[in-house]
């Protein structure tokens, strides 16, 4: 018998839960916090 180590990528299939979050709520605040705009990459094209 042969043992197959297949390591899976997954598309962003995971629940909240597997992610480490305790809420959907949690998880949508982190992500929010990464897809904001730092300050000082902010231009003002004015």
């Amino acid at each position: 018998m042969e043992i197959i180590l297949k390591k899976e990528t997954s598309l962003g299939l995971e629940s909240y839960v597997d992610l480490g979050f305790n809420s959907e709520d949690e998880l949508e605040l982190e992500i929010s916090k990464l897809i904001k705009f730092r300050p000082e990459f902010d231009t003002n094209l004015e």
